[in-house]
Formats: structure tokens, sequence, C-alpha cells
């Protein structure tokens, strides 16, 4: 299986926006309760099936100390999270996303609920665990004419993505994730049809992240229904909208980050989504044949 360094087939050409690569939708909410939890893979095991955009929501403990959280529940601490990746950094040369971010404010009857990220220890945990300096990908004017050759002949491995540009290098680029809660919050047959107008309504502009997991809220047709619930019923549709992501040439030319839930319960996801760059033309023609079998589980 080549799920731990697919990008290696990847053309030189190929722009960052144009690759088509699995993202972990809330990354890091492993070990959660029920209606938090949407992994159930570190975010090494993540990678190892061949997620390359991490989703990582954080808040931070009344001792100062970042966690991953997905709401109110508070998961491991960021610190696990950063050791993983710099295994990752150890054990192959592919590149990835990290989306880090504390979790947006929640408004509550006539409160809101507030998170908070302690940027200094996140830099603290960044430099001692991911070489930013070595390895943190900055120096680029526009992310949209960015090249895997680029990245590449950089040497760098990673871009740590933050919209407020909070970390100390941490960038802020295009990043454009369309989402809608009655859609989202709907039957899992209507989702899966109605979710691909996203890709069709909303103009691109730098990474484009698709999300195809559903999430639970009130006040939707499907309420407070848990993630891995959601994710039982959403799995039967998910290979029909990835091939009506391959069949509509305008839908194709968008995607770029395609997220889910529970991405290591099997490697089906990663497959139909990794399978999409061959369509798209993105791998090199002498090697789409070893890429389409090294995919094989």
């Amino acid at each position: 299986m080549i799920y731990n360094n697919w990008m290696k087939y990847i053309k030189d050409d190929v722009k960052l926006v144009d690759l088509i690569m699995p993202s972990a939708h809330n990354a890091g909410s492993y070990g959660l309760p029920l209606i938090a939890c949407c992994q159930d893979g570190t975010i090494y095991e993540q990678f190892m099936y061949g997620v390359r955009h991490f989703c990582v929501r954080i808040d931070t403990n009344r001792k100062g100390e970042p966690h991953s959280c997905h709401s109110i529940s508070m998961g491991v601490k960021l610190e696990e999270i950063m050791q993983d990746y710099k295994r990752v950094l150890e054990e192959s040369d592919d590149f990835f996303i990290i989306d880090l971010r504390e979790y947006y404010p929640i408004d509550l009857l006539i409160t809101q609920i507030k998170f908070k990220s302690n940027k200094q220890r996140v830099d603290e945990l960044v430099a001692k665990y991911l070489s930013p300096e070595k390895y943190a990908f900055t120096e680029f004017e526009d992310i949209n004419d960015v090249t895997m050759g680029d990245i590449r002949a950089s040497g760098k491995r990673y871009i740590l993505l933050n919209y407020r540009k909070e970390y100390e290098y941490s960038v802020d680029v295009p990043h454009i994730f369309p989402w809608k809660k009655s859609m989202y919050g709907s039957t899992p047959k209507n989702f899966s049809k109605k979710c691909l107008s996203l890709l069709d309504t909303t103009p691109k502009e730098g990474l484009f992240w698709f999300q195809t997991q559903q999430t639970p809220n009130i006040g939707t047709l499907m309420g407070l229904t848990p993630p891995r619930y959601f994710d039982n019923m959403d799995r039967p549709y998910f290979p029909q909208i990835i091939k009506d992501i391959e069949t509509v040439p305008s839908r194709l030319a968008k995607a770029n980050i395609i997220a889910g839930d529970f991405m290591t319960r099997d490697y089906m996801k990663a497959k139909l989504i990794l399978e999409l760059n061959v369509k798209k033309g993105n791998v090199k023609e002498e090697l789409v044949e070893e890429y389409l079998k090294g995919l094989e589980a």
C-alpha cells in the first residue's frame, strides 16, 4: 500500500490547490464522548491512512495546557498531537496541512462560550516537535501558484494554517469551506444529493475544503445524532458522492481537500478520494498503474 507516501506519485507541476487529498474533520477528537468523537485513529494513524489535511480544534485547560476539543468536550493534549506529527516527519516525506485554531465561539441562550488556544504554549510545542525553521512552508506569495515541485524544492513539509496567523510559523491563505447547517443536519439520503451543490455554487479561491461528513446540530432535522451514527448511515452514499465529483468536470476541477469522519475505519474513503487524482491527471503517467495498485488495501 502507498497511503504513507502517496504524494511521491504526483507530478511536479500540479498545484497544491488542485491536488486532491483526504482530510480528517475534527482530527483530534479521538477518544471523546460519543456526541463529540469524529475520529478513532490518532493523528499518526490518520496520516498512515492517507490523510494530509488535519482539522485540529483546540481549547486550553485551567493549567494553561492546550488540548484538542470538539465544542465543550476536551480531548488529548496538543503535545500528544505534536508528537504524532514529529513521528510523521521522521517516517514519511509527504507534505501535509495542519489547520490549527481555537474552537469557534458558541452562542448559548443569553451567553457565549469562548475557547482559547494559549498562543505562547502552542508556539513552544511547534518549536519543540515540528522543527518549523526547517519544515514550515511560509515563503510563498500566492497559495494558488504553489506547485508540488515548489514544495519539493523547498524541502518544506507542512503548512501551519491559521486564519489569524496567531502562531509564529502560521500562515493565512484563502481557504474555502462551504457549510450549511440545515444541509449537514438533514437526512443522509438528502444530504448525499444536496451537498455537491456546494461545489457547484461556491467560487474557488485558494484551498477548497469540501466536507462529506454530517454534523450534529440542534434545530436541524437529524438534531444531535452522534457523528458515529451519522457515519454508519452516510457510508453507503459516499462512493456515489465521489462518483458525482469524478463525472462532472467542473466539480473535479474544484476538488482539492475532501474531508470525512472516521477516516481510519477502513481505507474506503481515502482510496476513493485518492483515485480522483488519476481522473484529474495529477499522477505521473508512468506510475498510474503502480499508484492505483498501491491503493488496494
